[in-house]
Formats: structure tokens, sequence, C-alpha cells
């Protein structure tokens, strides 16, 4: 193995942070059915150090294995995963991760790191074995561990009808466990085969399972191989969060597999059809889910199933004599002479005397709106991976990813550089249902903008954003510079207010990530630590029964080209506007005026926005250096929960003077220094080069070579070698009266077969020039080119 290594690691120790090992009590009518697993959340600090393969084919560059004693099973979490590479160009290296008690296996690229969050599947076992694969030359990897969280054996209790539970083992392959809430879910014959689960349940999701093995003799959890997890899309989720029996409900759906590439619905190759609950007499429901069980076991949270009498259907309120336990939250209501979905189980009330279990009609007029409205891939099947944050850098090709839902086919990327007509161009299969394909490269003052199509043999035309053409994802070109930068380490001048408030009010700080407590953000967004969130504290800590304030100090928006970006947190269960983040500003003490407002609810995910000076002006803000924002999050007064969150908050200015290279070495006795400009981009092939302060009226030539060296040479010193040599530039160019000699680079003509710039490479550039009867030569100029 050849690797090179930057920094070797730092720090590797675990303390017990949070441990969850109690269960919930007895489920009564009412009582929510979900079941999280016993778990013990360790900090794990382990930071691998940069690497590199210096090698000349695909190479282990980082390995290290994750060892906890005794655990049953575990699933890991990294503070940052960075993979070099070009993913469409097949360089983009690998992130594995193996499971020593079974040899399960989950590969990670780029795309997948995004979708997991920097998180893994479930593992058995307690030794995971964590690598990264990279590409000779192609670019620095690291992988660094924030924590563990690992299982052990529970214990909890049913919500039987009657004295014996009489589920069974089944293998139903429409229906999940999710985690780590410790719910159930299942697939649905919409468009995209999505999911229904009980609202009560969305607040943690995370991860669905299907093909769940036996639990192992005392309990714990064993976990299907990677290839049967998924991770959530949270941008899918939608969701009332549960509002009590017959009103808890939610839809959502997940990205396809990191390891097969197929979504949840062509693995397991079936879903329920959905149909209004039948009258009760003569109908019988089957419940099918994940709950929990310690007679046998083996059984516990493993896939088992009951019918019994229906006993209820009125408005959205369903109910039945059939057996479940806690964990069965979320499965689904199964008309048993059918096979029909007709609702979704949320709450136990049978016992031992008789009673009845509880679940909401998927004819619920909100839930049947939402289906009507998918959003995320649930609406559009298309998943996409982009090289934007909002902004990029001229003279540079936007490379974009498309994962389809559903099979392959004809995939069409639509863009627009100048706010005309959307171009079309097809997209090129990259293998499973991964496509690849390029926004034309910007120049300064374009806007770029793109959505992504696809014809789909049963659903038609679908697209991201689903609603395109009327929406589409856009950037502004340039590069950025701060004004302000807070990622709230420390106190720069934010004040806190409110008003009607009981709890729930604004505080910094490390997030706790209560695991009873499953509507806050298990840790900050961008990655510093710390974050403002409502309440930050252990136990139900949203807003209640009024709002809560978060205000900036005077901020300068008066530069050119301003820019405003922040990370925001809204996990909320009701939807109906009353409940929302409410982002205002004002310009000196004036009044306040909306500026945006937040109503959906990210679940536990962070969400990041970007607002220029053009949204400011539009709401009549003069853009001065006395401009203030404010954060309100409000809680309408329901039985509802609301938290919120702020982080990564930036302002700055966009400027398209984009500095092209790195400079090195020593100028000469004339003090020439080189400089180049336009792009990077072999694709674009729009390179110039540049010598300033070179005497007037002389001849000179510019070289380049992928080595560097410092050896004097006439007045100055030679910065450049090769591998094969130096590599002239011809022809020879005259400074001119103004001492300035320019040469328009063609990377498409080497003059040397040695000298081909290609994606990836990194070449460095010098001018020699005659000085009187010696020479002199300039700085050089270091360039790592991109595709």
């Amino acid at each position: 193995m050849q690797r090179t290594t930057i920094q070797a690691i730092i720090s590797c120790r675990s303390a017990i942070l949070v441990a969850a090992l109690s269960i919930g009590p007895f489920c009564h009518l009412g009582q929510a059915q979900q079941e999280a697993p016993p778990t013990v959340t360790v900090a794990f600090e382990l930071d691998s150090g940069w690497a590199e393969n210096e090698g000349t084919g695909l190479d282990v560059v980082v390995s290290f294995p994750v060892f906890m004693e005794g655990a049953a099973w575990m699933r890991l979490y990294f503070e940052d995963l960075t993979l070099s590479g070009d993913l469409l160009a097949g360089t983009g290296s690998i992130l594995r991760m193996t499971a020593l008690a079974d040899g399960a296996v989950q590969e990670m690229d780029a795309r997948h790191v995004q979708q997991w969050k920097k998180s893994s599947a479930y593992f058995n076992g307690d030794t995971v074995l964590v690598e990264i694969l990279a590409q000779p030359g192609s670019g620095w990897n690291r992988a660094a561990m924030s924590r563990v969280t690992m299982g052990f054996a529970p214990a909890g209790d049913p919500s039987i009808c009657g004295n014996f539970d009489d589920r069974v083992l089944s293998n139903d392959a429409r229906v999940a466990r999710l985690l780590p809430i410790g719910c159930t879910g299942w697939l649905i014959d919409d468009c995209q085969k999505c999911f229904l689960t009980a609202g009560h349940c969305t607040g943690s999701l995370d991860v669905v399972e299907f093909n769940v093995p036996l639990s192992d003799s005392g309990g714990g959890l064993n976990h299907p191989s990677p290839d049967d997890q998924y991770a959530v899309d949270a941008s899918s989720l939608q969701t009332n969060g549960g509002l009590g029996v017959g009103d808890d409900w939610g839809y959502f759906g997940a990205f396809p597999n990191s390891n097969t590439g197929l979504s949840p619905g062509q693995a397991q190759g079936g879903a329920f059809v959905l149909v209004a609950p039948p009258s009760v007499s003569g109908n019988d429901i089957r419940i099918t889910g994940c709950g929990t069980d310690s007679s046998p076991s083996t059984h516990n949270q493993v896939q088992q199933t009951h019918f019994g009498p229906m006993v209820t259907n009125s408005g959205t309120l369903v109910q039945y004599a059939t057996d479940t336990t806690g964990g069965n939250s979320g499965s689904p209501v199964i008309w048993n002479q059918t096979g029909e979905a007709v609702g979704i189980h949320t709450h136990g009330g049978c016992s031992s005397s008789g009673g009845q279990n509880s679940g909401t009609s998927v004819s619920h007029p909100l839930l049947q709106s939402a289906l009507a409205s998918p959003s995320g891939i649930c609406g559009s099947g298309i998943s996409l991976t982009y090289d934007s944050d909002g902004l990029v850098p001229p003279g540079i090709p936007i490379s974009v990813q498309a994962t389809l839902s559903g099979s392959g086919g004809v995939v069409t990327l639509h863009s627009r550089l100048d706010g005309g007509a959307f171009q079309s161009q097809l997209m090129t299969p990259l293998g499973g249902n991964l496509y690849g394909g390029a926004v034309p490269a910007p120049s300064c003052g374009d806007s770029p903008e793109f959505y992504v199509s696809f014809q789909d043999a049963t659903c038609g035309l679908i697209t991201n954003p689903p609603d395109a053409p009327a929406s589409f994802y856009s950037s502004e070109v340039g590069s950025s510079s701060a004004a302000f930068e807070d990622h709230f380490e420390t106190d720069q001048g934010w004040t806190t207010s409110s008003s009607g408030a009981t709890t729930g009010f604004w505080e910094r700080g490390i997030p706790v990530n209560d695991p009873s407590w499953a509507y806050d953000p298990e840790s900050d967004s961008d990655g510093s630590g710390s974050c403002y969130l409502t309440q930050n504290e252990l136990g139900n800590t949203d807003v209640d029964n009024g709002s809560v304030s978060l205000t900036t100090p005077s901020l300068d928006f008066s530069g050119a080209g301003v820019i405003i970006s922040y990370d925001y947190y809204a996990n909320l269960s009701n939807d109906d506007g009353t409940d929302r983040l409410l982002v205002e500003a004002r310009n000196g003490g004036s009044a306040w005026v909306t500026i945006e407002t937040y109503t959906t609810s990210g679940s536990t995910s962070w969400r990041s926005e970007v607002l220029t000076g053009a949204d400011f002006l539009s709401a009549g803000i003069t853009l001065s250096d006395t401009v203030q924002m404010r954060f309100t999050g409000n809680d309408g007064g329901t039985a509802t929960f609301a938290e919120y969150g702020l982080d990564n908050f930036f302002v700055g200015t966009i400027s398209c003077d984009v500095v092209i290279g790195t400079s090195y070495c020593t100028t000469g006795v004339n003090g020439a220094l080189i400089s180049a400009s336009g792009s990077t981009s072999v694709a674009a092939n729009s390179l110039t080069l540049t010598a300033n302060g070179v005497p007037a009226n002389v001849n000179g030539i510019f070289f380049y070579g992928d080595q560097q060296t410092s050896i004097p040479l006439g007045g100055g010193t030679l910065c450049v070698s090769g591998t094969m040599g130096i590599f002239r530039l011809p022809p020879v160019v005259n400074s001119g009266a103004s001492g300035q000699a320019i040469k328009v680079v063609d990377l498409t003509s080497p003059s040397n077969p040695f000298g081909v710039v290609t994606p990836g490479s990194t070449w460095n550039y010098q001018f020699w020039f005659r000085d009187g009867g010696s020479s002199d030569l300039t700085d050089a100029l270091s360039i790592l080119f991109t595709l």
C-alpha cells in the first residue's frame, strides 16, 4: 500500500454520554407504540488525518477498526468525511465499512455520504473496519469520527388483546423496521413506492431496514445487511407529528441503497394498495410490524403478524382487537379479507381483559393532501447531487449527478445561463441508476439555472424540482468574502427575547441530543459543535404558548453583491402555518419586515438558505451598514411541538475576481510576477497567463512542468522542473512598451505529448525573459486543473 499521510491519528477516546435503557410503560388507550431500541451513545473521536494514493492503482489509504466491547450492534457517526476525486470521471474515492461479526459491507461515494448525513448503516457485532479506497493521484481523503451508537437487549410490555400473544413470525417484503425511533413503516403503491408510518414516529427517523433477522437470545437487535438498509430523504417527509388517536400520520421516501443502487420499491418488489376502511361487520384487521417481544426474546422487534376483528370505523379512526406491542406504531392496518391497507396503526389500548388498539384511516384528509402533493424523492423520484452551494466560480462547468428511484431510462438535464429558454442535453448513464451531466461553464454576470427530467413508463414525466420548469435550481457566479461570520462558538452580540412563551427560549451551546426527546437535532449543522437552539436541555423543551426571538447584532449589507446564508432547523408537528420560523429584517431601528417564513417540518435535519441583497430590497430594506435580522420561532398554542435552531450564519459579498492558482518561489531582480485568468477547467480551455513587471520591449517565453524546484538562474530563480522535463509554450512573447507578456494557453494542443493537461493534474508555470546581457524570471504559479 502506498500512501502519504499529513496528519496521524490525533485522538481516540470514548466515554459514555447517554444511556437510554428504560422502556416505556404499559400501552393503554392513547399510548403511542414506538419502541426505540435500548442504546448507549459514546463519544469516539478519531481522525485518520489526510491521506492520498501515490501508487499506480486503486488502494486503501485510510484504515482503522472501531471496537465497542459488549456491543450487540453499532452505528457510526462522522464529523468529517472527505472523499477525493471525481465521481463522474470514475476517480471518486469510496468509503467502505465492514462488520467483522458477519462480514456485512456498506460502501459509499461522496453522494451517499450526503444522503446518509455522514453516518453509517447499522452493523451487527462489536467491531467495524473503516476504510477509504482511493484512485492514484486523485487527491486527499480524510475520515474523522465523532460518536458511536451501540445497542443492548431490551425489555418491554405488550398491548395484547386477551391473555395470550397470538402474533406469529411473518416475512411481508413490504414492511420495514424504522430506526432509531423503533417503529414500523411500509411501502405504498404511489408512483415512487414511498412509505407510510405514524406521525409520532417521524421525529427521529433516519434508517429503513428490510429483511430483519431474528434478535439474539437476550432480545438484542440484529441488523440486516447494509444492502437492505436505506437512508431517509428528510426533504420528502410530510407529517402531522402525531396529534392523537385517529390523527397520526407520516409520509416519506428513502434514497436508493448505497451498495445496490436499488430503491426500496425495486428491491422489495411490492407495495400496499390503499383503500378506504370497510364497514365493521364481518371484517378482520391484520397488523404486521416490528413490535417488541420477550417470549421468545429472539422475536423482539422483528416482523410478526396477527389478525382480529374490526371494532370501529368512525371518521379518521379505525380500531381493532388485533395484538400489537411497542414498536408496532406505523404498521399497516390491513383489511384481512382483501390484503389492502386501510390505515396506519398508532396506539395501543388492549389488555388481558379486552379493549381495542387504534389507528388512523388512510382517508384522513391531510394525509390524502400529502399523497396528492409528494415532495423530495417521493415527488420526483430523482435525487440530485451537484457542485454548487448557491455560489459557483466562473469558467467551470457545474457537475450534476442524478439518481433514479425507479427503473433506468432517458434522463435529461435542462439548463440556461442567461434567463432565456432552457437548453436540453441527455445525461450519461454511469451504471446502476446513476446519471451524470454538467451545466455549461458560466461567466461573470450569468445566472446558471437548471432542472432534471425523466420519462417514467408508469408515472409519466417526472422532474426535480417536482414543479419544474416553474421551479429550478440556481446559483450565483463568483466567490465570496466574509463581512460577518458566526458559528456560535463565542458570543458575538446576539440577543434573545420572548412574547408569551413559557418554554423553548433560545440558547447557545452544544446540542444535548436527548435520546428520550426525538425532536431536537442530534448535532449542530456545520460541525463546529455549537449552535442556537430553543431550550437546549434534556426533556420536552419545545416552544410553548408564544414566540421566542433571536436577533443579530448590527450587520453591514452595504457591500456590492451582498449575500446572506444560514442553516436553520424547524421540526414542526403542525403545518397549518401557526407554528413557524419567521425571518425578519430592519434598517437602523425601523419596523421589522418579513423576509422568509418556514412552515414545513424538516424532521431532524438542518436546512440551508441563501439570500441576496435583492431579497431585502424587494421587501423595502435599504442595504446599509445598520441592518439587523430577527429569527422568531412561534407556537400557535395547540397541542403540537415546535423546535427551532440556527447555525452557520454568514454575511459577505460576491465578487467575480477569482484568483487562479497558487504563487510560490521568489521573483527575480526585476520583481516580475506571473498570474492567470480565465478558468482552471480543462473542458472550458480558457486559461490565460500574464507576466507583469517585465522590462519594456524584451523577449521571453512561458514554460511549465509537473514538479517544483529552486535553482539560481541569471537574475532570478528557476522554480519549475518536470518528471519528463520542462515544456515550453511557444511562440516567444515580447513585453511591449507596457512591460507585460500575455499568453493564451491552448490546453488541447500541448507542445509536448508528455505535457498533456488532464482534470485533477497540477502543473507549475513561469516566465523567462532577457534582461540586458543576462536573463531573469518571474515567480511561479501552481495550478490544479478541474474537469
